[in-house]
């Protein structure tokens, strides 16, 4: 049941997030952060995760966001925080997983764009749709 609630809860928040990415491009924080207090508040109940796990899932997001404040905002920090919601949901493994995938699966995407011409390589194209379709595979084959 607890991993029911847990999962919905990701599946959730990354469905809205994808389409304020795509309609806005930007994430508002509000939701996420919402979704952060949830993901604290299950675990409290349950204990699904080592509180390690849970912080080491968190590092993904955080290394994300310094890559972003490095980079002067070429990398989303909306992203980097909803990474660091998201690895509180699935611990380490599983959010390293689900960002790896995510930016396979928007790297070929943006190739394909590339090849045909849609976009260039300075034209920014949204994240978290790809984390989206990723957490949906990682929960399709974890059946």
């Amino acid at each position: 049941m607890q991993q029911m609630w847990s999962q919905a809860a990701v599946v959730s928040m990354l469905t809205l997030c994808s389409a304020e990415d795509i309609k806005r491009k930007q994430i508002r924080l509000n939701p996420v952060l919402l979704f952060g207090i949830l993901g604290i508040f299950l675990h409290m109940l349950w204990r699904m995760l080592s509180i390690e796990n849970v912080l080491l899932g968190m590092s993904v997001g955080v290394v994300l966001l310094i890559f972003s404040i490095v980079t002067g905002g070429r990398i989303g920090a909306g992203d980097a925080v909803l990474l660091i919601v998201t690895g509180i949901y699935l611990g380490f493994e599983q959010n390293l997983q689900l960002f790896f995938s995510g930016l396979l699966l928007c790297g070929i995407w943006a190739l394909g764009l590339l090849v045909l011409r849609k976009k260039s390589r300075k034209d920014s194209i949204p994240f978290v749709p790809f984390l989206l379709a990723s957490y949906m595979g990682m929960l399709v084959l974890a059946l």
